[in-house]
């Protein structure tokens, strides 16, 4: 298409890459990850590599894929709208797609999710949390936004769709932050035909003054999130959980505040928590029902007992998605069960909300998000657990060998197997961490990267790629 040619000569793209950008755009791998921290120019990267593609296999089509499109309209959508010159906005309804995202672009189709480009060559925008969308269609190029949320299976079917023959380079061009488990597997040593390059938050010489330092970042979460590296992740699970550093707190028990729960039906050994919002404060873990080889029943009963003794009621419950299998003896399923036992009680509930989006179950990211609530990438604390669940006189009349929240919180740990991410199970101290982690995602959803932009209003310098009729120049790659 010459639509784009016919309305400017020129064109300049507000990217210059520096450090780690310009040596991944060299690299001459099919598969490049550029594993960098917060702020390190990953997503910028990521768009110049999709526009060099689009440079180099006009007509074709190209797939980029973020962990959900809730994220990829908050960080894809938004850093495309930054990149590209002339451009104001996302399109949405009638808007023309030129008005709002520049000459770069001749059309967008939201029914589609693709863009066509000023050549030609279509961007079709993909999910990881639905891993089977991703199938069937056959692409030139493609690139993934932070693997470290996407489920092994996701990337693995994202790499098979790169397969167009009349594409220039079958380049796959990845960006995140590197994460222990299949990125370590794929990344983490030496192998034919791919590379990873680290990219430091400290070389980005376009951050806000003060955005590493409002960081506070402990040493282990910062090799990750600001040096690139991949973090081997053994000892204490809830690091960020300091009982001795503001993570306990005199807070009792209050009916007339916002009340929620949180529920791992565990087998053998269920966990129940009630979680408050109190006032200039956060959410304050307030209550729990610690038992041991309890039937479901007696347990639900119990938790409605508890509730029943402090007059609450919870706005929402959230649970294990286990609980939605069916017994086949009663034909009902453990969420059945705590819903009926709440509502004979006369506990009034919201709903027993439980998430079957692959990219929320999946584990590593679930305790990432609730480390994040006991101690967030500013420092700030969101998250707490009362003092009295932390007291001897009280955790010493639980069932022998069931910890409470606290004690699991101190003791829950990661395997002993040097590139595992996920914690080891062994029965004792999981399901109290378990049903907060349920809790966190139901509530707030996975863990993101801080908005550098809305700290302070950035742009890179003008120049690098250019446009000049006979398409973008190279001498920057």
């Amino acid at each position: 298409m010459s639509l784009m040619c016919s309305r400017v000569k020129q064109i300049e793209i507000p990217y210059k890459p520096f450090g780690a950008q310009a040596v991944a755009h060299e690299a001459p791998e099919d598969i490049v990850l550029l594993a960098g921290g917060w702020g390190s120019g990953k997503t910028s990267w990521l768009i110049a590599e999709a526009l060099r593609n689009t440079v180099l296999n006009p007509g074709l089509t190209g797939l980029l894929v973020s962990p959900t499109y809730p994220v990829q309209r908050r960080t894809l959508y938004r850093a495309i709208v930054d990149f590209f010159p002339g451009a104001t906005r996302w399109p949405s309804g009638s808007a023309v797609a030129t008005e709002c995202l520049g000459p770069l672009v001749s059309d967008w189709s939201a029914r589609d999710r693709m863009l066509t480009m000023w050549n030609g060559a279509e961007w079709v925008f993909g999910s990881a949390d639905d891993p089977g969308s991703l199938e069937g269609a056959t692409y030139a190029w493609g690139c993934l936004d932070e693997p470290r949320l996407v489920r092994h299976d996701a990337w693995r079917i994202f790499n098979s769709r790169i397969r167009d023959n009349r594409s220039v380079q079958l380049r796959r061009s990845i960006a995140g932050v590197p994460a222990m488990g299949w990125m370590f597997e794929e990344f983490g040593k030496p192998a034919p035909n791919r590379v990873m390059i680290k990219a430091r938050t400290a070389d980005n010489p376009h951050l806000p003054l003060g955005y590493i330092e409002s960081l506070n970042l402990s040493d282990k979460l910062a090799q990750a999130y600001l040096e690139g590296e991949f973090v081997v992740l053994s000892g204490v699970v809830f690091w960020t959980y300091d009982p001795a550093n503001g993570s306990v707190v005199d807070v009792q028990p209050d009916p007339t505040r916002p009340t929620y729960g949180a529920l791992d039906f565990g087998g053998r050994r269920p966990a129940f928590l009630v979680i408050q919002d109190v006032d200039g404060l956060g959410e304050v873990v307030v209550e729990e029902v610690c038992v041991s080889d309890t039937l479901e029943q007696v347990h639900a009963n119990q938790c409605a007992d508890l509730l029943q003794s402090y007059g609450m009621s919870m706005l929402d419950c959230y649970v294990d998605p286990a609980g939605k299998a069916r017994n086949a003896q009663t034909g009902l399923n453990s969420v059945h069960i705590y819903e009926n036992t709440f509502r004979s009680a006369g506990v009034l509930v919201g709903d027993l909300q439980y998430s079957l989006n692959p990219i929320e179950r999946h584990i590593p990211n679930g305790i990432e998000a609730t480390r994040a609530r006991f101690q967030d990438h500013t420092g700030k604390r969101h998250l707490f657990v009362s003092r009295h669940l932390t007291e001897t006189s009280r955790t010493s009349r639980y069932p022998a060998g069931v910890l409470g929240i606290h004690g699991s919180l101190l003791s829950y740990r990661y395997n002993d197997k040097a590139h595992s991410n996920v914690p080891r199970k062994t029965g004792e101290d999981d399901h109290f961490p378990d049903a907060l982690r349920y809790y966190v995602i139901g509530r707030h959803g996975v863990m993101e990267q801080p908005d550098i932009a809305a700290m302070n209003e950035i742009r890179a310098p003008r120049s690098a790629l250019r446009y000049g009729g006979g398409g973008f120049s190279m001498e920057d790659f």
